[in-house]
């Protein structure tokens, strides 16, 4: 009985092993047609009127913090949403500042927390300055 000389069996799995491999390889094709490009479609809200009501400047706030949480969770449309209640909060700071300076704690509290969590992606910070800013709403004089 002859057997094979000893690096026959080692060569051969290598030989397979490199075969697989190059095998793999392939030219890639993109079909340029086939691809869309992006859409530059920008959607802005307007801006903020300096004299908005309060209660609306709050109604905005309201539903831009409502998700604000689920929206860092998703990590999608959550700067945007900062970035509009920064610009909401502006205003009504404005008008809370020149009515009663010593309400501002709370709403800056609000504010402060739904940045930090979008900035460092915590979603139960965002949750929190959502409480928060419903119970400061709804504790603020509006008419006076």
């Amino acid at each position: 009985m002859t057997r094979p000389p000893r690096g026959a069996f080692v060569a051969t799995p290598l030989v397979l092993v490199g075969a697989l491999i190059l095998g793999a390889c392939g030219e890639t094709f993109i079909n340029t047609e086939a691809t869309t490009p992006p859409s530059t479609v920008a959607t802005t809200l307007p801006p903020i009127a300096a004299d908005a009501p309060l209660p609306d400047l709050f109604a905005e706030l309201d539903a831009l913090m409502r998700r604000l949480d689920e929206r860092i969770v998703e990590e999608e449309g959550d700067d945007e949403a900062l970035a509009r209640i920064e610009e909401v909060w502006s205003a009504a700071e404005a008008q809370i500042r020149d009515r009663d300076p010593d309400d501002l704690f709370p709403f800056q509290q609000a504010i402060t927390l739904a940045r930090t969590g979008v900035e460092r992606r915590r979603p139960a910070d965002a949750s929190k300055g959502y409480r928060i800013l419903v119970t400061a709403v709804t504790q603020y004089d509006t008419t006076g």
